[in-house]
């Protein structure tokens, strides 16, 4: 609970909902593939990015100075990522819609997006240890 107060201003729980995110994305994309060969699979998805946009513009108008009667509009868990039923793909093979050529491409791009998070998130914390040491980034 300490943690969250400390940390709950800055960019680290955004960072972590982005990094648990892009690891459910790649078990996902992990098993699309494991199933291209099987008749009848349907491919899965994560959502993650609408429900963070949303999450944000929501935060941005959200009150200064909260009042207890004021509605909150802040995450309350809403920025969670979900798995869905992906929409079939015209490039389907016919036994199933995964499309191999895309879920590979799919992979490489969440590996990039989850290292882009780790960088920010080491990042955030560097700029916090040097606070609490007292020197400049």
């Amino acid at each position: 609970m300490l943690l969250d107060k400390m940390f709950g201003h800055t960019k680290l729980p955004l960072l972590e909902k982005s990094l648990k995110a892009a690891t459910m994305r790649q078990k996902v994309r992990a098993n699309n593939i494991a199933n291209v060969h099987t008749p009848g699979y349907k491919a899965l998805d994560v959502r993650f990015e609408s429900k963070l946009r949303r999450a944000l513009n929501n935060r941005m108008i959200a009150p200064v100075t909260p009042h207890e009667k004021h509605i909150e509009l802040a995450d309350n868990g809403r920025m969670d990522a979900e798995i869905f039923m992906a929409k079939d793909n015209p490039n389907n093979t016919g036994l199933n819609n995964v499309d191999i050529e895309y879920e590979m491409a799919q992979l490489v791009k969440n590996q990039l997006n989850y290292m882009a998070a780790t960088r920010f998130t080491m990042g955030t914390f560097n700029k916090l240890k040097s606070a609490i040491k007292g020197r400049s980034a």
